[in-house]
């Protein structure tokens, strides 16, 4: 047997004082206060009850495939106990521009640069989501574009609003059952 060196695996110790997190915070977890900012770069009020963090920047294709799905699910969440809040990492202008290419009307923040609060959730990639239970603890974790996830989202959006559940993909749609982001 070849020893873990011989194989190219090296044990490398991080510096001390830094924190590596290789994913994003799990179910379970308290979801940590983050601030982030409204429009105009103010800091934005907490949310209020279940919430639905979607973390996203606008250069990125998994993230233009999944919202507009996430507008399906504001739309049966509306007038329930699910929000939804969309987290940009880009400026508002680049954001407006790609809610209007999506075709979305998402409650939206903003984590500019350096991404103090995505860094907090321990994010490596986007599109990710939280789905945050109104005692703050994360109840649900997707990374990318989960078709079964976001199913599962659009019935508990549905579920919260009193609203019997409906398809949240359309018979025609080339929609695969996942993307990384």
């Amino acid at each position: 047997m070849r020893s873990s060196a011989a194989r190219g695996i090296h044990a490398v110790a991080p510096p001390a004082k830094s924190i590596i997190r290789t994913v994003a915070l799990s179910p379970g977890t308290k979801f940590p206060r983050i601030a982030l900012l409204d429009e105009s770069g103010a800091p934005a009020a907490p949310a209020d009850g279940e919430t639905l963090y979607a973390l996203f920047k606008t250069t990125c294709p998994v993230c233009e495939l999944t919202w507009p799905f996430l507008e399906r699910i504001r739309q049966v969440a509306d007038g329930g106990k699910l929000r939804i809040v969309a987290v940009s990492q880009d400026n508002p202008a680049k954001t407006r521009a790609f809610s209007e290419r999506a075709g979305t009307r998402l409650d939206t923040r903003y984590d500019p640069e350096p991404w103090k609060a995505s860094n907090a959730l321990g994010m490596t990639s986007v599109p990710t989501l939280f789905r945050v239970s109104p005692d703050g603890t994360i109840a649900e974790t997707v990374e990318g574009f989960d078709r079964k996830a976001l199913e599962g989202l659009a019935r508990r959006a549905a579920s919260l609003a009193g609203k019997p559940a409906a398809e949240l993909f359309r018979p025609g749609e080339n929609v695969p059952q996942f993307k990384p982001g």
